[in-house]
This record gives structure tokens, sequence and C-alpha cells, in this order.
């Protein structure tokens, strides 16, 4: 089956948030018709909206399923919703009648496993949760023990999750995120340092915060930008304030969805999570010749830096060896500049280019 007659199906979730999964569904999903396939994007959301944006050939339908997945109702109602979604699924999933499904998150994986579209199409579930954080009640636990080995094939952003997914079904790949590769890389002159995230427990953001104060105190001709949105906004603003930081310590919305500006203008990139799967903000800043910086997380930041290459990896959850090791970068400019090339050199192995050839390898194995 060539491009030109093939149907891709992508589920997910809600895509108008900024984030990683945000991010990288419709790049996916753009990337594959750019391709010649034919892609449908089905969103169990709340709304066909998207920050990024989709390719106008792009088939966006939109239904508002949870499989039970929700705080309302009982362990009883919450089955029967399940049930009662996995049955409109079925049919929604037979009309469209796609050759691919790609499923997004575990619960449309499973769903459309027991939906029976394994009959007419092959399933493939698309990771993007870190395994530490893929907490989920014993009943759906039981469900993808079930489920997951009858699936063609599971993609995780890393070896490590690789590792974890193929106990449960052997045809396991693992395909990262891609990022565009800029044409030109950081000049890394400007006495700023970046991260993206969103303001969250789970990126750091505590952690991110009793950082910038030990180094902004002993670099008081340094900047940290922050950008982002999330529960913890209110937290950083008050925390500026009461450190008097408004001059160094900048909270900025994401408004664009083109970054590369942000990046082009730092000299450093600083990850602060305390859990990732990739870290698509990490390549993004690599593709623009950005040294970062991140905590060594389970899984994420170690694929991707290199330490001490072009990056550096700290201590998980450490905030004043973190410290330590952006101040090591602030100070030597020679270092983060070598670092910088390093980095640019090797994200390339992240290019849509690279990326999408092992999809298109995953895609056409045995089909």
């Amino acid at each position: 089956m060539t491009s030109a007659n093939r149907h891709i199906l992508i589920i997910s979730s809600n895509l108008d948030m900024v984030g990683g999964y945000e991010k990288i569904v419709p790049q996916a999903a753009n990337l594959f018709a750019k391709k010649g396939n034919k892609v449908t994007l089905m969103l169990l959301a709340e709304t066909t909206e998207s920050f990024h944006p989709i390719d106008p050939g792009i088939i966006i339908i939109r239904h508002s399923m949870n499989f039970g997945i929700t705080p309302k109702g009982n362990p009883v109602t919450r089955k029967t919703k399940m049930v009662s979604d996995i049955y409109s699924l079925r049919k929604i999933l037979k009309k469209l009648s796609p050759d691919i499904i790609i499923a997004t998150e575990y619960q449309f994986t499973i769903a459309a496993i027991l939906s029976g579209a394994k009959s007419y199409a092959r399933v493939i579930s698309w990771e993007h949760t870190p395994v530490d954080m893929a907490q989920k009640s014993s009943f759906w636990n039981k469900l993808l023990k079930y489920t997951y080995p009858k699936l063609d094939s599971i993609v995780c952003q890393n070896e490590t999750e690789k590792q974890a997914f193929e106990i449960l079904n052997p045809n396991t790949a693992v395909i990262p995120n891609f990022t565009e590769l800029s044409q030109s890389a950081a000049t890394l002159h400007n006495k700023l340092i970046l991260t993206v995230a969103r303001l969250t427990a789970v990126k750091g953001i505590d952690l991110l915060l009793q950082t910038a104060l030990i180094v902004l105190k002993h670099h008081p001709d340094w900047q940290w930008k922050i950008i982002g949105e999330g529960d913890m906004k209110a937290d950083v603003s008050a925390f500026i304030q009461q450190h008097q930081l408004e001059k160094q310590l900048l909270l900025a919305p994401p408004i664009s969805t083109d970054l590369n500006p942000e990046y082009s203008e730092c000299s450093l990139y600083v990850c602060t999570s305390r859990f990732e799967s990739f870290g698509l903000t990490i390549a993004e800043a690599m593709a623009c010749g950005l040294p970062c910086i991140s905590f060594d997380c389970d899984t994420g930041p170690r694929h991707i830096i290199n330490h001490n290459e072009d990056g550096i990896l700290v201590e998980k959850e450490n905030h004043a060896k973190l410290a330590e090791a952006i101040m090591k970068l602030m100070t030597d400019e020679p270092l983060r500049k070598k670092m910088g090339e390093k980095a640019f050199e090797n994200v390339q192995r992240f290019s849509t280019e690279a990326t999408y050839k092992l999809w298109e390898k995953l895609i056409t194995h045995n089909s």
C-alpha cells in the first residue's frame, strides 16, 4: 500500500492547549498529509480548536467521549459510559474505514481494540506519557494488559519506555518526536536563559524558582525568561514579586506557535521537569544551537542531551546542582558556544525527514 491510497486516522484528545503533545500531534498529522496520505484527525474532546496549525487538507471530526474516565458518577455508571462510548466508537470507525489507526492515549488504544478495529485496520498505540507517570486504575491496567498484546505496534519516545512496553508487545518501536531544524544558530551573546513549559509541578516550576533565586542573585546582569501557562502561574508571579525579581525573572504567555525567535535570543535553555517522555522544547532549543541543561529524569532529556558534550544533565530535582551547572555555562562563553555547536549538530537525528522514515517503515511493515 502506497501513501497515495493509504488512510491514516489519528485519535487524539484536546489540542487547544499549549504543550508538547498538543504540538506534535498536529505536526505529525501535517507530515503524514504532506507525504501524500489521506489523514483524518478524530478529536475525542470538547472542541476542534488547535493551538498549532493543521493542514486544511486534513479531515477533522469531533466526538465527545471519555470512556468512563471522569470524576462524575460511580463505578457502575462509569463502566456503563465506557461500554456506550466503545459502541459509538465502533460505529464511527467502521464508517471511516481507515487503513491505519494511531491512538495517542491508552484509553483510546484500548477502546479501539475492544471496538473490533483490528478486523479492518492496523492499530498502533503512540505513547506520550512517561512510564513513571502512567498511573491507571486496576481496572484499566487489566484492560491494557489484555489489549496491548493485540496491537500491531506500540510507538515509544525512547529506549527505556520501549523496554517497558516490549513486555506486553514485542512489536514496540522507538520513534522520537521531531523538530524543524533552524537555518541559523543562536549567537549565545545575550545574557538570557529560557525555559518553555507548562506552569505545573510536573514541569518542576517550584524547582525552577528556587534555582533562579540562586542564579540571578549571583548574576544580577542576567535574566531568565519563562514562557508558559498553568495552575502555578499565580505562584510564579507571587515569587517574582516577593523576591523583587521583576527585572530578572520574566514570565510571558505562549503567544506564537513559532518559538525560534525566542530560542535565538537566548544563550542557555533550562528544563526543570520531574518527568518527561521526550522533551520537545529541548530538541527545539538544540535545533537553534542552544546548549541545554536539564534534570536527569528517568526518561526524556537523557535520550536527547549528550552530557558534557551538547549540554549538561544534573541529578533529578537537585536545584542546587542545577544552579551550579547553569552558572558554569553562564561564566564560560567558549564552553557554551562549543556545546551549542554540538547541539546544533547532534539534533539532526530528530529532523522531520529522519523521523518520517521511521514512521514509514513502521506503517508499511506487514501492511
